[in-house]
């Protein structure tokens, strides 16, 4: 399209001129017009040098006139006195003054001048000349005839003569005044004359340069502006400019050639806008290809005489080559598999000669690395600089066969998934469904197709569900999660669905996805598997898991509402001892009571929770004051006081509960079970079946623990334990050949430090496994000196933590190998072990108990009666000695309820071949008591407190 602007005007072409007056008529018209003007000034000045010539003449002859009249008065006068002249001269001259004279008053010819009759403005001077000529002439002509008559009378002619003489010098006189007076009126004339000559002269000047002007003005307008305008026009169409257009409009040969520039520059506009339009699209169609070809995803090539003459960046990278490499050193056909190279090569070569113009072959391609494609071939015949070509794109089509493989075996899937899937419009009308579909709903394709999805709707999820359900596939397109429907029988039914949009390339919806599976029994697991996993499967209380998370929203609650939440910690006392006695699945039972028994004692909003074995918590909330706390706490001591019935069993336990406050105790939740659990041991402590409230000294004393624990660490790098030994006194005999040995810890700045105090604290931190070992190292190196200074039989006690049993430190192996390093026996340590490790013993301890007895390590009962006693025990491990404890001891007196145990547990011991050792003896009654009881050993500070190795050396030394 020519733009507007190049478009022509038509009102600077009109009509076609109608013949008129050409350049050529213009110029001559000029040229007639400045010749008639140069005639008219040759006329004007002729004339005017004719009166020039004239008035010239005219004085000349009035000069001459001057000159005659005083030439013949000197003739005259001379022919008086010399014969020089003669008569005939003078009358010559008197003849050429009256020619002269007359010629000038009437015009005509004198001196050979012709002359114009002199006007009127010299009448007087010429008629004062003519009167003063006639007087001269008739004095001339007196004196000459007196001369010639005096010749021959001298006398009288003198005087006559010098009269005349004198009368003719007057009159030259006279005349030649009055010839001075015509020739000064004559010049005046002339200078008028030539004023008046120059004012013509002036005006034919003025007319003259007028005349030119207006030719120059008409030959500019008609002929330079015109030009000029046209040159301008010109130079600009020469700059490009094609819109340029002359406006001058005339016939003659200037508005022709302004009409022909017109329409040759509205004809080069047409060229070279088509030649711009050719220009552009041919730039365009290059700029496309190129476009095309390096952004396209498809390789690009032109192939000329069997190699590459051009490729673009995808056909490269298709390759793995680099585009120079593969247009300077690859054929066209060295891409392709050594076994589809011919056949492409004769494919192609088949096309071009058949003169077909598009050639497609689907060969395999070898890139640079020697990896071989799938490759698509499209080429198409054309002639580029003269010479056949063959151009064509590349597709790697390795990738598309593999989907439409796998699309091959999608479309087998959708058959013959198990998995539901539908495809709707944008407005949810079921367009597709596979069989697993109508598998699930029970709807036949035919049933729902044109339906909307809605009609499986359950009416289970309210409108907010569907309303966040489309705001979630209108804003990204998917949405994913569990929904209840209908199936056509009725029956209802969970499916976990996922939906995703199909877009159309405008951004449209073409369609949604809906893929689903039947979850319902899965649904039915997941609310198992999450009562499973934060719920107590024994019990049905809320398990530690859940607990965690109702702590947690209980002091979000009581922060939001600002009312306080207490925490109470309950452990069973003595539950150990039912399940020891009655067995684990009367303990079992018991649990489940206890249960039933604390949910009684709460109110809807508490929580009680079991945490593990007799571990239980309460969570109490939005309470002001404590009463509520204590109310619920007594409730549940009184209620888990109560005899439980087992089966045929009966059985009554206590429960120690610790209480700990939000916020007052502690601000997140792992501070408050612990401070609870504090309280809760605090309890225990005070003497069980009773509730404490966590005070800050408990954490104090926690800190004192861990402050224990950590001077522990460094006092086991320092070695800073030591073992004291007490005695083991034969009573029958007073013999000592036995000893226990007694780890003692001496604190760089505290001094001796209990056992109770650090015992407990090593065992809860695992640092009793490496302690325990190395006071059986101790012990036993100084047993083997003992036994070789003192006693071949000397015997030491070590006592070994549960937890040193139950751990994978205690190596059984290394002990007895230790042993056999000393070349002791077994029977010369005792381990002693207390009724907890029996009660817990697992496969693993049994092992070690066994290995020590048939090693000959004997064992020990250490604290007999203080807890669950069970003969059982004894008649299953190996049990060498009975140790009672010093609680009996202490108060033991004759007739008293802890000499009748004593003894009970000294004949039950003997019977099953045990040795009794009575531990805590002082008074020498208690020792005697012992002894009448049958009781084989004491120990005690009766018979001497733990001492040093060398202090304990010399007791021996002395008790022999």
């Amino acid at each position: 399209m020519i733009p507007d602007i190049l478009r022509p005007d038509r009102s600077l072409f009109g009509r076609r001129p109608v013949p008129g007056i050409s350049i050529g008529q213009k110029i001559g018209g000029i040229f007639v017009c400045v010749l008639i003007l140069a005639g008219t000034n040759v006329v004007m000045v002729r004339e005017l040098l004719r009166d020039f010539n004239g008035v010239a003449a005219t004085v000349n002859v009035a000069g001459k006139l001057r000159m005659l009249s005083q030439r013949i008065a000197f003739a005259t006068l001379d022919s008086e006195t010399k014969k020089r002249s003669s008569l005939g001269d003078i009358e010559r001259s008197l003849a050429e003054f009256d020619v002269a004279l007359l010629a000038l008053g009437e015009g005509g010819t004198a001196f050979g001048h012709d002359i114009v009759r002199l006007g009127m403005v010299h009448a007087a001077p010429l008629g004062a000349v003519q009167d003063q000529w006639e007087a001269y002439r008739a004095n001339i002509g007196a004196f000459l005839a007196l001369t010639a008559s005096s010749e021959g009378r001298p006398a009288r002619t003198g005087l006559e003569s010098l009269a005349l003489r004198q009368r003719v010098s007057d009159g030259a006189a006279r005349l030649l005044g009055n010839t001075e007076a015509l020739i000064g009126s004559i010049l005046i004339e002339n200078e008028q004359a030539q004023s008046q000559a120059l004012l013509n002269m002036y005006g034919l000047l003025l007319l003259d340069g007028l005349m030119l002007l207006a030719a120059f003005g008409a030959a500019r307008r008609q002929m330079i502006k015109p030009l000029r305008e046209l040159s301008r026009h010109c130079h600009e169409l020469s700059m490009g400019n094609y819109a340029t257009r002359v406006a001058y409009r005339s016939s003659d040969e200037i508005g022709r050639l302004a009409l022909a520039f017109n329409d040759s520059a509205w004809r080069i506009a047409q060229l070279v806008d088509h030649i711009e339009r050719d220009r552009h699209s041919l730039s365009q169609a290059e700029a496309m290809f190129r476009g095309v070809a390096e952004n396209t995803m498809v390789g690009v090539y032109i192939v000329q005489n069997d190699r590459f003459r051009y490729i673009n960046s995808t056909m490269a990278q298709m390759f793995c080559y680099d585009r120079e490499e593969m247009l300077v050193r690859l054929g066209a056909y060295d891409i392709f598999v050594e076994e589809d190279r011919q056949k492409v090569k004769e494919s192609t070569s088949t096309h071009l000669e058949k003169h077909v113009d598009r050639v497609f072959v689907e060969p395999r391609g070898r890139r640079k690395d020697g990896t071989i494609i799938n490759l698509e071939i499209f080429g198409s015949r054309m002639e580029l600089d003269g010479e056949q070509v063959t151009m064509g794109i590349a597709l790697d089509v390795t990738a598309r066969k593999e989907i439409e493989a796998s699309a091959r075996v999608a479309a087998v899937v959708y058959q013959n998934s198990s998995e539901a899937m539908v495809v709707t419009d944008p407005e949810g009308v079921i367009s597709n469904v596979n069989p697993a579909f109508s598998a699930i709903t029970g709807y036949s394709a035919e049933e729902v197709i044109g339906s909307k999805l809605s009609l499986l709707s359950s009416g289970r999820h309210d409108k907010t569900f569907y309303e966040a359900m489309w705001n979630s596939l209108q804003t990204t397109g998917k949405w994913q999660g569990d929904i209840w429907n209908r199936r056509k029988n009725g029956e209802e039914y969970a499916e976990r669905l996922t939906v995703n949009t199909s877009y159309n390339d405008d951004g449209s919806i073409r369609c949604r996805v809906g893929l689903f599976s039947d979850i319902t029994q899965r649904k039915q697991s997941d609310a198992f598997i999450w009562r499973q996993a934060n719920y107590d499967h024994l019990t049905g209380l809320p398990n530690r898991q859940l607990f965690q998370n109702r702590l947690e929203r209980a002091i979000t609650r009581s922060k939001r509402s600002g009312q306080s939440m207490a925490l109470v910690f309950l452990d069973l006392d003595f539950f150990k001892d039912v399940n020891d006695t009655l067995g684990h699945s009367m303990g079992d039972e018991l649990l489940k009571q206890v249960a039933k028994r604390m949910s009684a004692c709460v109110r809807s909003t508490d929580t009680v929770a079991r945490l593990g074995g007799d571990e239980f918590t309460m969570i109490i909330g939005g309470i002001t004051d404590t009463d509520v706390v204590n109310h619920v706490c007594e409730q549940v001591l009184h209620e888990l006081a109560q005899p439980y019935e087992l089966g045929e069993e009966a059985a009554s336990i206590s429960t120690s509960m610790g209480v700990t406050l939000y916020p007052q105790d502690g601000s997140d939740a792992e501070v408050l079970l612990q401070n609870a659990d504090l309280a809760m041991y605090a309890a225990k402590g005070n003497g069980r079946n009773q509730y404490c409230y966590f005070t800050p000294i408990m954490q104090q004393d926690a800190h004192g623990r861990r402050q224990i624990l950590r001077d522990l660490i460094v006092a086991r790098d320092q070695q800073q334990f030591v073992l004291h030994y007490q005695p083991v006194v034969e009573l029958a005999t007073g013999r000592v050949h036995k000893a226990e040995a007694l780890i003692r810890w001496t604190h760089p700045t505290m001094g001796m430090i209990s056992p109770a105090a650090f015992i407990p604290v090593a065992e809860d931190s695992g640092i009793i496994v490496g302690m325990g070992d190395w006071v059986f190292r101790q012990a036993t190196r100084q047993s083997a000196l003992w036994r070789t200074a003192h006693h071949h039989d000397f015997q030491i006690s070590v006592n070994v933590s549960p937890v040193q049993f139950m751990a994978e430190g205690l190596d059984h192996d290394e002990w007895l190998t230790h042993l056999q390093q000393l070349n002791l026996p077994g029977h010369s340590v005792v381990v002693e072990i207390t009724e907890r490790l029996l009660m817990d013993a697992n496969v693993d301890v049994r092992n070690k108990l066994l290995a020590f007895r048939d090693a000959g390590i004997q064992v020990a009962l250490d604290d007999f009666g203080t807890g669950y006693s069970s003969l059982s025990y004894l008649k299953k491990f190996d049990i060498d000695y009975i140790k009672i404890d010093q609680s009996f001891v202490s108060n033991l007196g004759p007739d008293t309820d802890d000499m009748a145990l004593c003894e009970a547990i000294i004949v039950m011991a003997h019977r099953l071949g045990l040795k009794v050792i009575a531990e805590g003896v002082e008074t020498e009654a208690q020792r005697d008591l012992l002894l009448r009881a049958g009781c084989d050993y004491g120990q005690g500070y009766l018979f001497s407190p733990p001492l040093a190795a060398e202090e304990f050396t010399a007791f021996l030394a002395s008790s022999e």
